[in-house]
Protein backbone atom coordinates (compact mmCIF):
# COMPACT_ATOMS: atom_id res chain seq x y z
CA UNK A 1 0.00 0.00 0.00
CA UNK A 2 1.49 2.71 -0.87
CA UNK A 3 1.54 6.27 1.64
CA UNK A 4 -0.47 8.24 -0.02
CA UNK A 5 -3.17 5.91 0.12
CA UNK A 6 -2.13 4.93 3.78
CA UNK A 7 -2.53 8.50 5.13
CA UNK A 8 -6.20 7.99 3.07
CA UNK A 9 -7.29 5.60 5.71
CA UNK A 10 -5.77 6.81 8.38
CA UNK A 11 -7.32 10.20 7.72
CA UNK A 12 -11.27 8.97 7.15
CA UNK A 13 -10.52 6.21 9.80
CA UNK A 14 -10.01 8.92 12.57
CA UNK A 15 -13.03 11.50 10.79
CA UNK A 16 -15.41 8.35 11.34
CA UNK A 17 -13.91 8.24 15.09
CA UNK A 18 -14.69 11.86 15.55
CA UNK A 19 -18.24 11.55 13.96
CA UNK A 20 -18.63 8.30 16.11
CA UNK A 21 -17.93 10.35 19.27
CA UNK A 22 -19.78 12.87 18.08
CA UNK A 23 -23.48 11.24 17.47
CA UNK A 24 -22.54 9.30 20.59
CA UNK A 25 -22.69 12.44 22.91
CA UNK A 26 -24.94 14.64 21.15
CA UNK A 27 -28.49 13.47 20.95
CA UNK A 28 -29.80 15.06 17.72
CA UNK A 29 -33.63 14.36 18.68
CA UNK A 30 -33.49 16.63 21.94
CA UNK A 31 -30.46 19.50 20.37
CA UNK A 32 -31.51 22.71 18.11
CA UNK A 33 -28.26 22.35 16.77
CA UNK A 34 -28.12 19.65 14.15
CA UNK A 35 -29.25 20.06 11.05
CA UNK A 36 -32.84 19.64 10.01
CA UNK A 37 -34.36 17.72 6.91
CA UNK A 38 -34.53 20.46 4.50
CA UNK A 39 -37.38 17.90 2.79
CA UNK A 40 -39.00 17.63 5.71
CA UNK A 41 -39.47 21.46 6.78
CA UNK A 42 -40.42 22.55 3.16
CA UNK A 43 -43.14 19.53 2.20
CA UNK A 44 -43.90 17.71 5.55
CA UNK A 45 -42.70 14.46 4.05
CA UNK A 46 -39.67 12.12 5.37
CA UNK A 47 -37.49 12.00 3.09
CA UNK A 48 -34.83 8.49 2.53
CA UNK A 49 -32.83 9.31 5.20
CA UNK A 50 -34.99 11.57 7.86
CA UNK A 51 -34.10 10.20 11.12
CA UNK A 52 -30.51 8.53 9.67
CA UNK A 53 -28.63 11.00 12.65
CA UNK A 54 -31.29 9.90 15.40
CA UNK A 55 -30.62 6.21 14.08
CA UNK A 56 -27.16 6.43 14.55
CA UNK A 57 -27.13 8.06 18.06
CA UNK A 58 -29.46 5.08 18.93
CA UNK A 59 -27.16 2.55 17.15
CA UNK A 60 -24.26 4.17 18.92
CA UNK A 61 -26.01 3.77 22.80
CA UNK A 62 -26.88 -0.13 21.77
CA UNK A 63 -30.51 0.89 21.07
CA UNK A 64 -30.81 -0.67 18.00
CA UNK A 65 -35.33 -1.28 18.47
CA UNK A 66 -34.86 2.42 18.50
CA UNK A 67 -32.97 2.94 15.77
CA UNK A 68 -34.95 0.79 13.40
CA UNK A 69 -37.82 3.11 14.42
CA UNK A 70 -36.27 6.37 13.20
CA UNK A 71 -34.93 5.12 9.89
CA UNK A 72 -34.89 1.45 9.21
CA UNK A 73 -33.47 1.38 5.92
CA UNK A 74 -30.47 3.18 6.86
CA UNK A 75 -30.00 0.19 9.69
CA UNK A 76 -29.87 -2.36 6.86
CA UNK A 77 -27.67 -0.14 4.27
CA UNK A 78 -24.82 -0.10 7.04
CA UNK A 79 -22.97 -3.33 6.05
CA UNK A 80 -23.73 -2.43 2.22
CA UNK A 81 -22.23 0.92 3.49
CA UNK A 82 -19.24 -0.69 5.22
CA UNK A 83 -18.61 -3.31 1.97
CA UNK A 84 -18.19 -0.52 -0.56
CA UNK A 85 -16.07 1.83 2.25
CA UNK A 86 -13.79 -1.61 2.62
CA UNK A 87 -13.57 -2.00 -1.51
CA UNK A 88 -12.86 1.76 -2.28
CA UNK A 89 -10.07 1.94 0.19
CA UNK A 90 -8.14 -1.68 0.78
CA UNK A 91 -9.55 -3.21 -1.87
CA UNK A 92 -9.72 -6.28 0.95
CA UNK A 93 -13.18 -7.36 -1.07
CA UNK A 94 -12.44 -10.40 -3.32
CA UNK A 95 -12.59 -9.62 -6.95
CA UNK A 96 -16.49 -11.28 -7.67
CA UNK A 97 -17.83 -9.53 -4.95
CA UNK A 98 -16.46 -6.01 -6.07
CA UNK A 99 -17.80 -6.78 -9.74
CA UNK A 100 -21.03 -7.52 -8.52
CA UNK A 101 -21.23 -4.34 -6.44
CA UNK A 102 -19.88 -2.03 -8.65
CA UNK A 103 -21.91 -3.63 -11.21
CA UNK A 104 -24.28 -0.73 -12.86
CA UNK A 105 -27.63 -2.98 -12.39
CA UNK A 106 -26.25 -2.66 -8.61
CA UNK A 107 -26.15 0.81 -8.62
CA UNK A 108 -29.76 1.12 -9.95
CA UNK A 109 -31.06 -1.40 -7.96
CA UNK A 110 -29.85 0.16 -4.94
CA UNK A 111 -31.52 3.29 -6.32
CA UNK A 112 -34.69 2.20 -6.96
CA UNK A 113 -34.89 0.36 -3.40
CA UNK A 114 -34.41 3.91 -2.00
CA UNK A 115 -36.96 5.99 -3.80
CA UNK A 116 -39.36 2.90 -2.75
CA UNK A 117 -38.21 3.37 0.86
CA UNK A 118 -38.84 7.24 0.05
CA UNK A 119 -42.30 6.51 -1.06
CA UNK A 120 -43.36 3.90 1.16
CA UNK A 121 -42.36 5.54 4.47
CA UNK A 122 -44.75 8.26 3.37
CA UNK A 123 -47.38 6.33 2.58
CA UNK A 124 -47.60 3.61 5.56
CA UNK A 125 -45.95 6.78 8.09
CA UNK A 126 -42.68 4.13 8.56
Amino acid sequence: MSKKRAVKIGVILLLLIVAAFFYFSINPATTKYMPRCVFLTLTGYKCAGCGSQRALHSLLHGNVLDALRYNTFFVLAIPLIVIYLLNDYTKLIPSKVDEVITHHYTIIAIGIIVVLWWVFRNIYDW
